[in-house]
């Protein structure tokens, strides 16, 4: 059986700047994890590195699938204890009156008996690091408060 998950919010920011955030690899490095060689150009390899953790090495392989800037940007997404990769999908669309950006995150294939687990366990970090470190990432550069409406 196949897990997926999705997490939407709107930031007040334009899309322009969360496109940023999604592909400059500093930007990312500061938010998410550090990140090795990406680029936002479809056919890119890269990874993140996270801090390892037991039956973890802290390395995601990754490659970039989709780069419609700045409204589409998908990924393959696989750690060491994935099957298989799963595919990172960021949407990005303009808020009526310049009032910011819905960000649309589908992370998709998690699968096999482990599949569960690790969507319930992604769910969290990536509810985590938009809502929280990417919407504070972006604070300072608008001056807003933060994201709106998470669902």
């Amino acid at each position: 059986m196949r897990r997926d998950l999705t997490l939407e919010t709107d930031l007040p920011h334009p899309p322009a700047d969360v496109w940023r955030a999604l592909t400059d690899p500093a930007a990312l490095s500061e938010w998410l994890m550090p990140v090795h060689g990406f680029a936002p150009v479809v056919g890119q390899r890269f990874q993140l590195r996270a801090k390892p953790m037991p039956g973890w090495d802290g390395v995601i392989e990754a490659k970039v699938l989709e780069a419609e800037e700045p409204y589409r940007l998908a990924y393959s997404w696989k750690a060491s204890r994935m099957r298989s990769a799963t595919t990172v999908r960021w949407t990005l669309t303009a808020l009526p009156d310049a009032a910011g950006t819905r960000l649309r995150l589908d992370h998709q294939g998690f699968e096999g008996p482990s599949g569960a687990l690790l969507a319930f366990m992604h769910r969290g970090g990536w509810r985590k690091l938009v809502t929280r470190r990417l919407a504070s990432h972006l604070a300072p550069h608008a001056g807003a408060a933060g994201p709106r409406k998470p669902v």
